[in-house]
């Protein structure tokens, strides 16, 4: 009995002792040591990037596991645990936490250039709300975005601001540049340095099947999918100037023309803000394309096929009395998946119209190892051909979050430059 009490004290010893640990643990060579609580496991592999992608820790004979790193370069970093092969779990000793689609990770920050712009610092801070503004999409009536107002924004009543709107790739949604991109961090640490004007940043849903982050709707429950082909169709590229910026530009307090509207995209988003503004060539002075989905993969026949398959389908539809009202539903529905399309018809002469009066601004950035990039090569030879200038920027590493916020980074300072 005595020596059963001395076992239920230690355990609850190592058990208070966990619970008030930190970790990861910043030792004095700049290495960091995770430690992590699993005496039945009996493997535990520490998940995450770069240094940390698929690092095996090493138990310990109280039943914790731990895995030292060499010296970590600045950075932010994103991990979590994985046990016995299958089993992920949060870092109980680290409450920060971030979403990536449909997946949490723990964060922490390695001080120096990039990661101080990604910390919580003593400067004045912004403001994000999520709104809800009405929307054609999904039939729902209406889906959300987030947007972030600089620090000044309240106590200067009668001043207007330039936009930048902000979009995610696939998979993502109104959370992801805030999460995963530290949004709101970067622009209250670079305003506050001087490095980039206050501005608006709209950062909206551009997922075609979802009206919000998983979770944070009442009308849509499913999950989100790393591959989204309907948001390759159109609707979203379509809706934005009618739905989001119109919404924008009534509720803000914004400057309404060309030369203060920025849009810049990741991945899908940097597809949406190429067609978007090669739809739209007055509206956006500044472009910015980042490790950008160049194309949806249709063709400009197979695009003007769809049109004439679907046109035939709605005429025929419309004159066959028979058919029931639940397969018209289902023939619509199919035909509006298709509807917008002709947005990605004729590239070439829509580049054309916009770089008659071009950007101030057209940004292209890539990483060597982005499994993109031949698609951002085939856009740059396209550029190229027409003489169209535009600015490059290539980096190592390759499709990642890494590389997205170092080109945030460096889009920012930027912008605006003509104020």
């Amino acid at each position: 009995m005595h020596h059963r009490l001395i076992a239920i004290a230690i355990a609850l010893c190592i058990n208070f002792a966990q619970s008030h640990a930190q970790s990861p643990v910043k030792l004095a060579n700049g290495s960091y040591r995770f430690t992590f609580y699993a005496p039945d496991a009996n493997q535990v592999t520490l998940q995450g990037e770069g240094a940390l992608h698929k690092a095996k820790m090493t138990k310990q004979s109280n039943g914790t596991w731990t895995y030292t790193t060499h010296r970590l370069p600045s950075e932010m970093y994103t991990y979590n645990f994985v046990i016995d092969k299958d089993a992920v779990q949060l870092d109980p000793n680290n409450q920060q936490v971030v979403r990536d689609v449909n997946n949490h990770y723990n964060i922490f920050c390695v001080a120096g250039f990039p990661a101080d712009y990604y910390m919580e610092r003593n400067v004045p801070h912004g403001k994000v709300t999520k709104v809800w503004y009405p929307s054609s999409i999904n039939n729902m009536g209406q889906r959300r975005m987030s947007v972030y107002l600089p620090a000044e924004y309240d106590a200067n009543p009668q001043k207007s601001y330039p936009v930048l709107y902000l979009l995610h790739g696939s998979g993502g949604d109104e959370n992801a540049w805030l999460d995963m991109g530290r949004l709101a961090q970067i622009m209250d640490n670079m305003i506050a340095e001087g490095k980039c004007v206050p501005m608006i940043v709209v950062m909206p849903n551009g997922n075609a099947m979802l009206d919000a982050a998983p979770g944070e709707s009442p009308y849509m429950q499913a999950k989100p999918e790393i591959v989204n082909t309907e948001s390759m169709r159109g609707k979203i590229e379509r809706a934005f100037p009618i739905e989001i910026m119109t919404y924008v530009e009534q509720h803000y307090r914004t400057l309404n023309n060309k030369q203060h509207r920025a849009i810049a995209g990741l991945s899908l988003g940097g597809l949406h803000a190429l067609y978007i503004t090669a739809n739209n060539p007055t509206m956006f002075d500044y472009v910015a394309l980042l490790s950008p989905q160049t194309t949806n993969a249709l063709s400009d026949n197979e695009i003007r096929t769809y049109n004439n398959i679907t046109k035939g389908i709605g005429d025929l539809v419309s004159r066959v009395p028979v058919v029931g009202n639940t397969l018209k539903n289902k023939i619509n529905d199919k035909i509006d998946s298709y509807a917008d399309v002709a947005i990605y018809d004729s590239i070439n002469h829509k580049l054309a119209t916009q770089f008659a009066t071009p950007p101030q601004l057209y940004y292209i950035a890539v990483g060597r190892d982005d499994m993109v990039k031949h698609l951002v090569d085939m856009h740059r030879q396209k550029l190229d051909a027409a003489n169209y200038g535009y600015l490059y920027n290539e980096t190592d590493g390759g499709h990642t979050w890494t590389n997205w916020r170092k080109y945030l980074l460096d889009l920012l300072p930027r912008l605006f430059q003509q104020q």
